[in-house]
């Protein structure tokens, strides 16, 4: 296995004729969170390469609160298929101030701009957007369709349900309808766990993002956190972010973390105790 590339080799290789070697510099910049890789990694988004675009994209959104200016600033300048892959990562950075692109990308001429463009105002909970994802069902592209529905189903609120099975009703396609129909169980389900005071965070499986640490640990780490605010009742998401925060010496973070999970575990004896002789340790 190749060896990984610095810093400065990975920004110099981005602009390698070679693929192969294009695709080290992006492999050896996944765990790198430095504002100097930004603009070579917006500028491998128009890659000739699907898998470098794509990679390109991910490590930008996952980079968060340092990269969304410079996404956006490069994202409101950019047309066509150049404009799909920075999308991705002004969604992946979660940031609702990027919202009004959104809304106004709903419009964009590349049905793949508009596609993502959606699902973000759903998946960033737009609620004052309805009308815009609404409109977006009437697109002529069937991506794009099906991607509003999903966007309303993320909503969860009566009024999205209602424009959901208002599309299911019109339309005589199986493979539509099947999509409404999840999309609608999924928002009654959002509907009861927010009646109960729950947090509405879509987690993905401890196995999976354990594999995920070898490859992004930036993109883990973010995953590891949606299980932290969400407060869910498994100790493992939080005993993972502890250590991965150790290893990078994130004082602050697992402080955090450690309180949070103290809080969480109050009444589970055997779980507390790890976090609090944890802490002590740290204090």
């Amino acid at each position: 296995m190749a060896e990984k590339l610095s810093i400065e080799e990975a920004i110099e290789a981005l602009k390698d004729e070679d693929v192969a070697k294009r695709k080290l510099a992006i492999a050896s910049l996944e765990r790198v969170n430095d504002e100097s890789i930004i603009e070579p990694l917006i500028e491998a988004t128009k890659d000739e390469n699907a898998q470098i675009r794509f990679k390109a994209a991910e490590i930008l959104g996952n980079m968060g609160d340092v990269a969304v200016d410079k996404l956006i600033d490069e994202f409101a300048k950019s047309e066509g298929k150049d404009k799909r892959f920075l999308a991705f990562a002004l969604k992946e950075t979660e940031d609702k101030k990027v919202i009004p692109y959104f809304v106004e990308s709903t419009d964009d001429e590349d049905f793949g701009v508009r596609k993502v463009a959606v699902k973000a105002l759903g998946e960033l909970q737009a609620e004052d957007e309805l009308d815009t994802i609404a409109k977006c069902l009437d697109d002529e592209d069937w991506g794009v369709k099906l991607a509003a529905i999903q966007a309303l189903g993320d909503l969860a609120t009566d009024e999205s349900i209602a424009l959901i099975k208002e599309a299911r009703k019109g339309e005589d396609d199986k493979d539509f309808k099947k999509s409404c129909n999840k999309a609608i169980k999924k928002a009654q389900k959002r509907q009861k766990a927010k009646d109960s005071g729950k947090a509405i965070v879509k987690v993905i499986p401890m196995s999976t993002i354990k594999e995920m640490e070898k490859t992004n640990l930036q993109k883990a780490i973010k995953e590891y956190e949606r299980y932290v605010y969400s407060r869910q009742a498994k100790d493992a998401p939080y005993k993972r972010l502890c250590v991965i925060y150790r290893q990078t010496n994130d004082y602050d973070n697992e402080v955090r973390v450690l309180e949070t999970a103290i809080e969480v575990f109050a009444d589970n004896e055997k779980k507390l105790s790890y976090f609090e002789k944890r802490l002590g340790n740290l204090k």
